[in-house]
């Protein structure tokens, strides 16, 4: 009987333990939740305060911070996904739209014509036009057209202010130094190797501010540029759900907000 009493009492411990691991291992696997699908932006950031690699190296995402990756946050926020950066050099960014590398781009992109044959644009959520930076103390360069006199300029490579001094003021080569980052361009007119840089106004009034230049606009030769996020022309349905968020962004005044935050 005893015996008996002491089979009978293993057994029900060992299906205790039995039923107890069972129990763990399907509580272990609930608590795994599954990893957010991904949300892949392409930028070039090198364009405060749009998009800049944040000198705490704690930005908005990871490393970076701006106007542009709070709005791309946002956007992929309201997929419900995890957005990644992809950062790149700004004139490879329509091609890593088309070729899917990227879901969108969005890094100050002025929308043109040229750029419409290759990619769909969102609504446009900034507005800005170009300016040029020149020394404080610079009393020669009062407009575009005084670029043209034998002045140095700087650009940069594939930018909006690249085609102005190239196409519209037809500045011979030799005088424009292109580069891939603004604020390389900036440091040559602060240490006195170019006369000028052209660059967008929200960038060059930033860069200007940093690095103690000036500013000088001249809205009659600087047409207003709008800006927008490229997106593959197939994926009609991101470019919707983009121009979704943006039209809540504007309408509560995030966007705004956002522009008074990171320039004031």
């Amino acid at each position: 009987m005893k015996k008996t009493l002491a089979f009978a009492l293993a057994a029900i411990l060992s299906l205790g333990m039995l039923s107890g691991c069972g129990k763990q291992e399907t509580t272990n696997e609930e608590a795994e939740a599954p990893a957010k699908e991904q949300l892949i932006m392409g930028t070039n950031a090198e364009f405060p305060p749009f998009e800049f690699v944040a000198d705490s190296g704690e930005g908005i995402v990871g490393e970076y911070d701006g106007i542009d990756i709070a709005i791309s946050k946002r956007i992929a926020e309201s997929l419900g996904k995890e957005l990644k950066v992809e950062n790149m050099q700004f004139e490879g960014l329509i091609a890593s739209v088309q070729s899917g590398k990227v879901d969108f781009a969005i890094a100050g992109m002025t929308v043109t014509e040229e750029r419409k044959q290759s990619v769909a644009f969102s609504d446009t959520y900034f507005v800005a036009e170009q300016v040029i930076v020149v020394a404080p103390d610079n009393a020669d360069i009062t407009c575009a057209a005084d670029l043209k006199n034998d002045k140095t300029v700087g650009v940069v490579l594939g930018y909006t202010g690249d085609a102005i001094v190239t196409d519209d003021l037809q500045i011979p080569e030799e005088k424009v130094l292109r580069v891939s980052r603004g604020i390389d361009a900036v440091q040559e007119v602060k240490n006195g190797k170019l006369d000028a840089v052209v660059i967008d106004s929200a960038t060059g009034i930033a860069l200007a501010k940093e690095n103690g230049l000036k500013i000088v606009e001249d809205k009659e030769a600087f047409a207003a540029e709008e800006y927008a996020i490229a997106i593959n022309k197939d994926n009609t349905e991101l470019v919707e759900a983009i121009n979704k968020v943006l039209a809540e962004m504007k309408e509560n005044g995030e966007i705004d907000e956002l522009a008074v935050k990171y320039n004031g």
